[in-house]
C-alpha cells in the first residue's frame, strides 16, 4: 500500500483487493460505532459485513451475477464476430481468431482492425471507476456504469491500447470549515488479466463494496482519528477529477485518463462511443475512430431491456 499524506489529502493506494483485505483483517478501527458493522441489509445489500468480506474475497455468485454475465459475452461474442468485418487484416497474431481458417490450418488464421498509418505505440488509458456514490443512485445505473467500462477493457485490449481499471472511492470531509479529502484506490482489471465477472462485479455493482468494504477502510484511516466523527457520515462523493489534480503521482502525461463521473449510462452505446471519442482524441487508439464507432453502432444492445430490470423489487 502506498500512503500519501498532505495537508488537505489522505492517500490510501492499494496495490490489489487481497491488500486492501488485509489492511482491514490486520488494523483496528479508531472508532466504536462503524456504519461497515451496524449498516442495515435494506442499506448495504448484505446481512453482515462477514458476508461482504467473503464476496469481496472469494468472489460472488447470485441471479443479479448470472444476468451481468450473460450479457456482458452476448455483448462480447458480437465484437469477436464485427471485428472481422471492420476493415480488418489477417496475420499470424491479432485480436480475435478467423475460426475458419484455423481450422484448414491456414497460419494467417488472426484478425485485427486496420491501424492508422505512422501510429506511435498509444499512451495508457487507465479508467478512474469511483466506487462513491449518493445514497439515491439507481441500482441499475451503478449496473449499467459497471458493465460499460468492462465492456470498454476488453474492447480496448482488443484493439492493442494498455488499459487499467482503478476504483477509487473519493469523498471530501469538512472540519473548523476547512475542506480536506480522502481517497482509497485499487486496480481491478490490469491489462493482461483475466475478466472473471463473479469477482469483478462486486467491486463494480455491489453497494456492499462502498459501504461495508470501503467503510471499513476508512474506519481503520488513523489520520481520520481527529477530524471527524463517522456518527457524521464517510464523507461527501465528489468528481475524481479533483483527485487526480491534488496527487502528484497519478498527474502524467502519458497517461489518458477517463473519469467514470463524466459519463451518463442510461445508454451503453453512448457511453461506450463517448469514451472511445475521448480516447481518440488524446491520440489513444491505433485503430480507425471510424471503424471503432461503427463496430458499435452495429452492436445489439436488446437484451439489455431484460438485464436492465425496474429497481422496485429490490432491497439496495
Amino acid at each position: 500500500m502506498k500512503k500519501n499524506i498532505t495537508n488537505n489529502l489522505i492517500d490510501y493506494d492499494f496495490s490489489s483487493i487481497l491488500e486492501l483485505l488485509d489492511f482491514i483483517e490486520n488494523s483496528q478501527p479508531i472508532t466504536y460505532a462503524n456504519s461497515s458493522i451496524s449498516g442495515s441489509k435494506s442499506f448495504t445489500g448484505t446481512n453482515s459485513f462477514g458476508e461482504a468480506f467473503d464476496m469481496c474475497k472469494n468472489g460472488y455468485f447470485s441471479k443479479d451475477v448470472e444476468n451481468f454475465q450473460k450479457f456482458f459475452f452476448k455483448i462480447v461474442n458480437q465484437i469477436n464476430k464485427k471485428l472481422k468485418y471492420v476493415r480488418i487484416k489477417h496475420d499470424v497474431v491479432g485480436a480475435a481468431p478467423d475460426v475458419p481458417l484455423y481450422l484448414i490450418g491456414n497460419p494467417l488464421n488472426m484478425i485485427d482492425l486496420e491501424k492508422k498509418e505512422h501510429e506511435k505505440r498509444p499512451k495508457k488509458i487507465v479508467f478512474h471507476f469511483n466506487a462513491s456514490i449518493p445514497w439515491y443512485t439507481p441500482k441499475s445505473t451503478i449496473e449499467n456504469r459497471g458493465l460499460t467500462y468492462v465492456l470498454l477493457f476488453d474492447l480496448l485490449r482488443k484493439l492493442k491500447c494498455p488499459v487499467e481499471l482503478k476504483i477509487h472511492s473519493f469523498t471530501n470531509w469538512y472540519e473548523d470549515d476547512k475542506v480536506f479529502y480522502v481517497n482509497t484506490s485499487v486496480p481491478l482489471l490490469k491489462e493482461n488479466d483475466m475478466i472473471n465477472i463473479s469477482k469483478i462485479y462486486f467491486p463494480l455493482v455491489h453497494p456492499s463494496f462502498l459501504r461495508r468494504i470501503i467503510f471499513a477502510v476508512k474506519e481503520r484511516i488513523v489520520e481520520l482519528r481527529y477530524h471527524q466523527s463517522f456518527f457524521d457520515g464517510y464523507g461527501t462523493p465528489i468528481h475524481i477529477r479533483k483527485y487526480v489534480v491534488l496527487s502528484n503521482d497519478n498527474v502524467n502525461n502519458n497517461y489518458i485518463n477517463i473519469f467514470s463521473d463524466d459519463f451518463k449510462y442510461e445508454s451503453i452505446k453512448n457511453a461506450l462511443k463517448a469514451i472511445i471519442k475521448q480516447i481518440d482524441n488524446e491520440s489513444g487508439l491505433q485503430t480507425s475512430l471510424e471503424s471503432v464507432l461503427e463496430l458499435i453502432d452495429s452492436m445489439d444492445f436488446s437484451s439489455l431491456k431484460e438485464f436492465d430490470r425496474e429497481d422496485d423489487d429490490r432491497e439496495y
